[in-house]
């Protein structure tokens, strides 16, 4: 009798499995665009938008009512705010508000800015970053910004312990300073990771600016700013890193420099932040993740089995447009430029080799982006197997999620068994002790986890004991309601659709039978909206100090992933 009834409830949960799975693949349909591409709208976060405000009041502007609304209706009831959209308050983000609030106040005192002032709690500056935005508006003296020139040896020998894995995680960079002006002309510069390289160079033009003054050091990093500008107007398509170098050049023009290239850069650096304002009136981090998104879908929706939609024209398109947006050297950029003018990544280019193969798009323009990818992907694996964002040993670290994006594509082309298994043997030395893998670029441990556990399977090392660990560790963080959640940082959260589908996917393709995986899947049905698609959460991050963002074709890719892999392994 019993066996009867898990039968026929297996059978009900599979007939309503595949009404989810048609449905979802209907809503992420209507995220293509006419172009061929897909992108989903992404989720403001406080330090982009304090960026954009800081610039207008830099100008001598007051910041748009939308953007000062969307401060006070993000107000958290413990009176401060978050990084994000998720529910986490945030010392950092509420010091950065508070500060632009109080700007805003003293140029147009509004009681609706008072009162929410009235509720914000006291924190300590701490983070450098936001003590330099306090520096601007006289708040913090600008010569406690950076720590002493003479400790640049000394950060030389950090720099050397860090290439080893164990005082990587002990010997982590102040988060209270910012490294002296004069690190720009060293050798350690030129091997930080390229975001920190686009930051600081802005950063030390301002802190040069209020301090020493010396007129070649400013000309040089000025220089070094205009040199990678983009065709865009941006500078690496990301707000911050735009927003930073706007307001140093705001200030290189005040302080009298005739540049003449120089109001024209600033007027296109924020014309472009502009568009990365959201309908809510806060700003996004990153303008669009085209180029993941459309990689993401065009896997997804290949998976598919064909009765459930005529699959060919759409990923066609899509794919195509993946082939226009290649760099000119075989790899692909987070965010889609025709001119190769920013940076190939291991991630996207990952994704992007491997959407191609699965299109099926016999093209020989497809044909050839498909072998530079997976060149792209061989030249730029790390001495030690694994796969790091950018290029390996550039101020980067190999990345989990990256280093199994990565071995999927290879499987896919064939034929690369020798790059293969170095990347296996490099997850199977990063698990941690408790079980789960890190992640750098989704939340957190559970996408780390699931994807360590999808490159086993996929590569045929289902037996290594690291699966055991990892499966173990899934079931044992499975929330009550069926799903998985935690932040940015790996605390645990409320479940979280992209999160629950992520570790179903990986642990149904371990273990059809898996019974957390099942409860996954449950939740998934349970919790689709009637357009088809789920309500997105922020897992996405951008870096743990500027926060996470939300997008909902992760909300859409990943749960057809899982519901399909359930399918597929009841039918």
């Amino acid at each position: 009798m019993m066996q009867n009834r898990t039968s026929q409830h297996n059978s009900t949960i599979k007939q309503q499995a595949t009404s989810v799975l048609t449905r979802a693949i209907d809503f992420l349909l209507t995220q293509q665009h006419a172009d061929g591409n897909f992108e989903g709208q992404l989720s403001s976060s406080t330090f982009p938008s304090c960026a954009y405000a800081w610039i207008q009041l830099a100008r001598g502007q007051t910041p748009e009512k939308t953007l000062i609304d969307w401060f006070i209706k993000n107000q958290k009831e413990d009176g401060a705010w978050g990084l994000d959209t998720a529910n986490q308050s945030n010392r950092d983000a509420t010091l950065f508000v508070q500060l632009i609030l109080e700007q805003v106040y003293e140029q147009s005192p509004d009681p609706q800015i008072q009162e929410t002032l009235s509720h914000v709690p006291k924190f300590p500056l701490d983070l450098a970053l936001v003590k330099l935005a306090y520096a601007a508006f006289t708040r913090f003296d600008w010569q406690k910004l950076t720590v002493s020139k003479n400790a640049l040896p000394l950060m030389r020998l950090v720099k050397l312990l860090t290439r080893t894995r164990m005082f990587r995680a002990l010997l982590k960079p102040p988060r209270n300073k910012l490294p002296p002006v004069d690190l720009f002309n060293t050798s350690l510069f030129g091997e930080l990771f390229i975001a920190e390289q686009h930051t600081l160079v802005p950063v030390f033009i301002l802190i040069e600016l209020h301090t020493a003054k010396r007129p070649e050091i400013i000309n040089s990093l000025v220089a070094w700013l205009k040199a990678r500008v983009l065709s865009d107007g941006s500078w690496f398509r990301v707000n911050y890193i735009t927003a930073l170098s706007v307001l140093a050049l705001i200030e290189v023009h005040k302080n009298g420099n005739a540049d003449s290239q120089i109001p024209q850069l600033i007027e296109r650096g924020i014309e472009w932040l502009r568009a990365t304002q959201n309908p809510d009136g806060g700003c996004r981090e990153a303008l669009n993740l085209n180029v993941w998104d459309t990689a993401l879908s065009i896997i997804a929706l290949t998976e598919v089995d064909a009765k459930y939609m005529d699959n060919l024209k759409v990923t066609a398109k899509a794919a195509q447009w993946l082939v226009d947006h290649q760099n000119d050297n075989g790899g692909w950029a987070f965010s889609g430029m025709r001119d190769s003018s920013l940076p190939s990544d291991a991630d996207d280019t990952a994704l992007g080799t491997l959407a191609l193969i699965r299109s099926q798009l016999t093209s020989v323009d497809a044909n050839s982006a498909i072998q530079r990818g997976i060149e792209w992907l061989k030249q730029n694996q790390g001495t030690d197997g694994s796969w790091s964002t950018y290029q390996p040993g550039q101020g980067d670290v190999g990345c989990v999620s990256i280093t199994a994006h990565a071995i999927e594509a290879l499987l896919a082309d064939g034929n690369n068994e020798m790059f293969v298994n170095r990347g296996i043997q490099w997850l199977r030395s990063a698990i941690h002790r408790d079980g789960y893998w890190n992640d750098l670029w989704l939340a957190k441990r559970t996408y780390g986890t699931a994807y360590a556990l999808v490159a086993f399977v996929k590569a045929g090392f289902g037996n290594v004991p690291e699966i055991a660990r990892g499966i173990r560790w899934l079931e044992k963080t499975q929330n009550a309601d069926g799903g998985w959640g935690e932040d940015l940082f790996g605390n645990p959260t409320d479940s979280t659709v992209e999160q629950t589908a992520w570790c179903t996917y990986a642990l149904g393709l371990a273990n059809g039978e898996n019974q957390a995986a099942q409860k996954g899947i449950e939740f998934l049905i349970e919790n689709q909206q009637e357009n088809g698609s789920w309500q997105e959460s922020c897992v996405g991050i951008y870096w743990e100090v500027i926060g996470g963002y939300s997008d909902p074709i992760y909300a859409s890719v990943f749960p057809i992933l899982a519901l399909n892999q359930y399918i597929n392994k009841t039918s």
